[in-house]
């Protein structure tokens, strides 16, 4: 069991390094474009790390931000809008068993770091509507 949990962790870190280098040849974008992806990458790989040994749920995240990465590399934002779009609805779905405090976290800090072009912002604010300080009380 343990060495099916290595194996899947070291999917996850290949994949990783796999969407850093592979868009890095014959970039579009410059640096500073894949700022927000890079935070949002290690923010699934830092929740991957809080949940001990369950790292296998988190690589259909780290994937679909790999495609995203792809994406943003060859300057398609229409396919980073939707594809941002699909990384938000695994998230509110909670795909692949993840905790629902790990899948909130990740989709507020989604809402913090990654420009409005790339996704649909009013999903993060129907959410956080309840939060508003000074509603008025009905």
């Amino acid at each position: 069991m343990r060495l099916i949990q290595d194996i899947k962790w070291m999917a996850a870190a290949c994949l990783l390094v796999a969407s850093v280098i592979i868009p890095g040849v014959g970039l579009v974008t410059g640096a500073g474009d894949q700022d927000w992806l890079d935070a949002m990458t290690q923010a699934v790989l830092a929740e991957q790390a809080r949940e001990e040994g369950a790292g296998s749920p988190f690589v259909p995240y780290v994937t679909q931000l790999a495609a995203v990465r792809a994406q943003l590399a060859q300057n398609d934002g229409e396919g980073v809008y939707h594809s941002m779009n699909r990384f938000m609805d695994m998230l509110q779905a909670r795909e692949e068993g993840i905790a629902a405090e790990a899948a909130e976290r990740l989709f507020d800090y989604c809402y913090r770091v990654t420009p409005a072009r790339y996704h649909d912002v009013s999903r993060h604010l129907h959410r956080m509507s309840g939060f508003v300080v000074g509603a008025p009380s009905v």
